[in-house]
């Protein structure tokens, strides 16, 4: 019994500290509008957008993400959704964000980015990942801080992945744009310490978005941690992206 007792209380333990329960919307819906798609996994209702945002038959894919499945996001400008759990920065809290985002020109922004609960439609994220003017970078409300890293030429589609870890009652975000190393991020910033509640996300013309996640390791966003297949192996990624 006390084996029992001291298992349980791990359990709670772990529990408490719990990661980001796993969110993914791969936009696996009938083109058209995208308001009231949903709700997918992870969420708690379905899209609010605007009526310019539009599903299109073709997904995006790359070699550095998991498998794509359904459609994409284009058009203009809104679109979020309640999560179904909050994430708050609590010590020992960490999680992982992703998405893909496709470019025929420089226009204005894309993000993919996360605000509080009840967040007014569209009002900037508390933070999000994405790109402004031909540079990507991590938005903080409407502020903008870019990395060094150069633009892809327009026609790609670029893999955009995050790593939050709550730190002091702030987030640390470490930023990875089409990165198969690791080993050090692209930019590196602390933001303040929002209890996360809605994914918040913007799409601008020229820009496609699509395979949005959340998860509690790097192969619940990403193919980093996932045994390379015929279909993407390291090889191929490193070929792509050297």
């Amino acid at each position: 019994m006390k084996t029992l007792v001291t298992a349980a209380v791990l359990v709670a333990a772990l529990v408490g500290v719990s990661q980001a329960d796993q969110l993914y919307d791969g936009i696996v819906y009938a083109p058209g509008l995208l308001l009231g798609r949903g709700p997918a996994q992870g969420f708690a209702a379905a899209w609010l957008a605007d009526l310019g945002i539009l599903v299109t038959p073709a997904g995006l894919s790359s070699p550095l993400d998991l498998p794509s499945m359904g459609g994409a996001v284009s058009g203009n400008f809104n679109f979020q959704a309640p999560l179904t759990n909050l994430i708050a920065p609590v010590a020992g809290k960490e999680f992982w964000a992703s998405f893909l985002l496709f470019h025929s020109g420089p226009n204005d922004q894309t993000y993919m980015g996360l605000s509080a609960a009840g967040s007014a439609f569209g009002d900037p994220p508390a933070v999000g990942m994405g790109v402004r003017l031909g540079q990507y970078g991590i938005f903080i409300g409407g502020a903008f801080f870019p990395c060094p890293k150069l633009f892809t030429a327009a026609g790609s589609t670029d893999f955009i992945m995050a790593h939050f870890t709550a730190s002091g009652g702030t987030w640390q975000v470490d930023l990875y744009v089409n990165n198969v190393l690791l080993a050090l991020p692209d930019l590196v910033m602390n933001v303040p310490g929002v209890t996360y509640g809605t994914m918040v996300n913007m799409n601008q013309s020229e820009f496609g978005s699509d395979e949005f996640r959340l998860g509690d390791k790097v192969g619940d966003v990403s193919a980093f941690g996932v045994t390379p297949t015929a279909r993407s192996t390291w090889g191929q990624v490193k070929k792509l992206y050297r």
